[in-house]
């Protein structure tokens, strides 16, 4: 029975297949300001969340932190029925410093993190002819961390820096035996954690009572490569040898993008926000993950590959809209929504792999509070509130006899985020 499991297990995983799927802050934002604007601040960043939201905007003068959370749950629906995903959940962590170097110089820099609850990244296997939720089902379980410098020339701002994400890579032995005190198995697994980096920039020109910004975000992705070797060496058995596995690919895929924003000022407590976001997924990676067997169990030894034809991806162009309202006072209490549209980067297949999506649509609230000076710092709490909805979506494949040749894909995914803000300096 371990022998005939062992057979099983390494044939199911011809068909694992991997979804990539792009990380909360692309989703959804970082911070519960870039939340509630519906990412569309890209002019108008705040000092802390600017490493995120463009990089220009990290020179503010003085010291601020903020810590914050945010928790998202998923109902999606494949042919009606609930699909089963984790929900998102991190806490999220920054901190910024800036001076004034002049009276038109200045230099700044800030860290963001993204830090998931459960896991520093988290790499899903699923059955290759299986629906797939492309962009949502890992979304927040990978840690990230951006860390820019910022600065400001008068009426120009830039700022360079990077975001750093980690790979994995190992190995995984496992031996079933046999020896004078009985049957017994043994296994070792050895998995290492590599750091990449991508690059981060972004320019902001004020011209008084609007502003422009542009934001450039290199592509990312978790690189996978492990292998597995299985050991059967039990006296008597005619199945004894070795099978090797070996799995290799790309995980939690985010796309290169290059946004344009504008804000500009309405009247004396508000203030309008606009952004575009073109992403290039025609360069996503498969979202099948490539394998390989080699089974030699004393019968005919051979490689044994599994591959799916997946559909290629397109490129897409998001707009997005927000407005910040002081009703009170400059910074005293500061209401927010925002909106934003995003197409769908998946076509439909035409082959045996199934991988789900549909455009959305975000609609964001939030406000903030200026909560006083204590001890010396100045306070700030930030809540926020989005909701995505999916287009329902129909995808029909050419041909009743593919798997799933038919589905429809419909649901929500929704977000909250929270965060405090001390200010000093």
């Amino acid at each position: 029975m371990r022998l005939g499991g062992l057979i099983v297990v390494g044939l199911s995983m011809m068909t694992m297949a991997r979804p990539a799927a792009a990380t909360a802050g692309y989703l959804f934002g970082w911070g519960p300001r870039d939340i509630s604007l519906a990412q569309s601040d890209v002019a108008d960043a705040a000092s802390v969340a600017a490493a995120w939201v463009n990089p220009s905007l990290a020179w503010e003068p003085g010291a601020r932190m903020a810590v914050g959370y945010v928790y998202g749950w998923t109902a999606l629906e494949w042919n009606g029925e609930r699909v089963k995903l984790r929900d998102i959940a991190g806490t999220q962590v920054g901190f910024q410093l800036g001076g004034e170097l002049g009276s038109d110089i200045a230099l700044g820099g800030a860290v963001v993190m993204h830090i998931p609850d459960r896991s520093l990244a988290r790499v899903s296997f699923l059955p290759g002819t299986e629906p797939v939720f492309f962009r949502f089902d890992p979304a927040s379980q990978r840690t990230t961390m951006d860390a820019v410098l910022a600065l400001r020339l008068g009426w120009l701002s830039i700022g360079v820096g990077g975001e750093v994400f980690v790979s994995a890579q190992g190995d995984v032995d496992f031996v079933l035996g046999q020896d004078a005190n009985g049957t017994y198995a043994d296994g070792e697994a050895q998995v290492t954690l590599a750091y990449d980096v991508t690059w981060l920039a972004g320019l902001t020109m004020d011209l008084g009572a609007a502003k422009l910004g542009l934001r450039y975000r290199g592509a990312q992705a978790l690189d996978v490569d492990l292998s597995t070797l299985a050991t059967v060496d039990v006296q008597g058995n005619p199945l004894n040898g070795t099978t090797k596995v070996r799995i290799v690919g790309r995980s939690g895929y985010v796309p290169a993008t290059v946004d344009l924003g504008a804000s500009w000022t309405v009247g004396a407590v508000g203030h309008v926000m606009t952004s575009l976001q073109y992403a290039r997924w025609s360069d996503a990676p498969s979202p099948v993950a490539a394998l390989s067997m080699d089974v030699d169990l004393g019968l005919s030894p051979g490689l044994r590959q599994g591959s799916f034809v997946m559909p290629g991806f397109r490129d897409t162009v998001s707009p997005r809209v927000g407005m910040e309202m002081e009703p009170w006072g400059e910074e005293a209490v500061a209401l927010r929504a925002g909106y934003q549209y995003s197409p769908s980067p998946v076509r439909v297949s035409r082959g045996f792999a199934s991988p789900m999506d549909a455009s959305t649509h975000g609609f964001a609230l939030g406000a903030g509070v200026d909560c006083g000076r204590v001890w010396g710092v100045d306070i700030r709490s930030d809540a926020a509130w989005q909701w995505l909805m999916l287009e329902r979506r129909t995808l029909d494949k050419p041909g009743d006899a593919l798997p799933f040749s038919y589905s429809e894909v419909s649901g929500s995914v929704k977000l909250m985020s929270v965060s405090v803000q001390g200010g000093w300096l």
